[in-house]
């Protein structure tokens, strides 16, 4: 996570959050590109388990998942990497992580 979040909120800034005069599109697209290596670093570990450790959900995933929904926001295509696809949306959908995020 710690080589994914830089890329990600580079993609973010540039795609959603900097104003449009000073959002850079090729910085966006090259880290698009960057991340690409650590998420199958990722997709070929969860070919091992259904979690990052295993079979339970624990504090890494929470943590891995907290840091890679971002992905969601802007729109990262996971097609290449199915079985982080799933594990994603399987922590995100936990009824623990749907109370989290619709509280206000």
């Amino acid at each position: 996570m710690t080589e994914i979040e830089p890329l990600l909120m580079t993609v973010f800034l540039n795609r959603i959050i900097l104003p449009a005069e000073q959002r850079n599109e090729k910085a966006a697209a090259k880290a698009i590109e960057d991340i690409k290596t650590p998420l199958k670093v990722l997709d070929d570990h969860l070919h091992n388990g259904e979690y990052l450790l295993g079979k339970e959900f624990t504090i890494a995933d929470l943590n891995a998942a907290s840091v890679l929904s971002l992905a969601t926001f802007v729109q990262l295509d996971f097609s290449p990497t199915p079985a982080a696809q799933k594990w994603l949306q399987k922590c995100v959908s936990r009824p623990a992580n749907q109370k989290a995020i619709t509280m206000k």
